[in-house]
């Protein structure tokens, strides 16, 4: 666990030290404390795929410009859940203001803004985009959005969030994904219900959002069909097939590549260490061997074995 502390450095250094402290631990940043407290405390933990940061500070703006994102190239969406104070987040025309209890999502790929109002403290959590879309599909329409404040299961995930920062730098890979995938679970929960209850999830967007989430769902079912999940939403197999046009893809593309996407995270995962590979991707939705590893291959340029030896050397 690494521990930044404004307090180790005399008042007038306190400015550049916290710049560089969230800029090491999240992507690189621009900070200036907003008044005359320059106090800031952040503990950051990573444990395979968890990477868990708690931050307590007093009043700032911070700033991930164009030119920082251009030049520092990542896949992460990082989620700030507010504890204590309010903070403010700003991407892509989207402004969220988040009390306690409360989280929003912002993708470090693109400039964002955070405004921060007098003493705050958070969570924060730097998410691999590819795992999050692998649940709620894309996330675009999600950043700079307020989540969680009425939604009964956000007491669990805040508890989680605290218990995960006590974690012993020691626990086992197997673990930390078991936790990981906890987290990824609840999140994607309350992400998927809030979307469904808004306005919103009555437009094109709010429903593919949903019907991706039934499809990510079901991939274990190998006899998933478009028909299957339009039946779910009362329209037909050909809307459903017009609204995935709309957003590049088909039902059996979009299907196939998740399938692909989940067998290649289990492969990877410490989980998953000693799992055969062919239960691998009949939990993935495929009951035809060569099928998977011809898709397999053509998709990550390597067979599954292989995959799975790269994690392994």
């Amino acid at each position: 666990m690494k521990t930044f502390n404004t307090a180790d450095v005399v008042y007038a250094d306190r400015t550049d030290y916290w710049r560089h402290a969230i800029s090491q631990t999240f992507v690189p940043l621009e900070s200036t404390y907003a008044g005359s407290e320059r106090n800031g405390i952040l503990q950051a933990g990573v444990w395979g795929d968890l990477r868990l940061s708690e931050v307590s500070c007093s009043a700032q703006e911070v700033i991930r410009g164009r030119k920082g994102a251009d030049n520092n190239p990542d896949n992460m969406i990082l989620l700030s859940f507010v504890s204590q104070g309010k903070t403010s987040v700003v991407q892509g025309g989207n402004h969220a203001s988040l009390s306690q209890g409360e989280f929003a999502l912002y993708d470090t790929r693109f400039p964002y803004e955070l405004h921060l109002d007098g003493e705050t403290r958070q969570h924060v959590v730097q998410i691999s985009k590819d795992h999050l879309s692998q649940r709620v599909g894309k996330t675009e329409h999600l950043v700079a959005n307020a989540f969680g404040k009425q939604h009964p299961l956000m007491p669990f995930l805040q508890m989680l969030l605290n218990n995960l920062m006590t974690l012993p730098e020691d626990i086992s890979l197997k673990y930390a994904a078991m936790l990981h995938e906890q987290f990824l679970e609840l999140l994607s929960s309350v992400i998927a219900d809030e979307c469904s209850n808004r306005s919103q999830a009555k437009t094109y967007h709010g429903l593919l959002f949903q019907m991706k989430i039934m499809i990510n769902q079901r991939l274990a079912d190998p006899a998933l069909t478009a028909a299957t999940i339009a039946d779910a939403f009362g329209i037909s197999s050909r809307y459903l097939n017009m609204l995935l046009k709309k957003d590049g893809t088909s039902f059996g593309r979009y299907v196939l590549n998740q399938r692909l996407t989940k067998a290649a995270d289990a492969l990877h995962s410490p989980l998953h260490r000693a799992t055969p590979i062919s239960q691998i991707a009949w939990r993935s939705g495929f009951s035809d061997m060569p099928h998977f590893s011809r898709e397999f291959r053509a998709r990550f340029g390597c067979s599954a074995t292989e995959y799975r030896q790269q994690v392994v050397d």
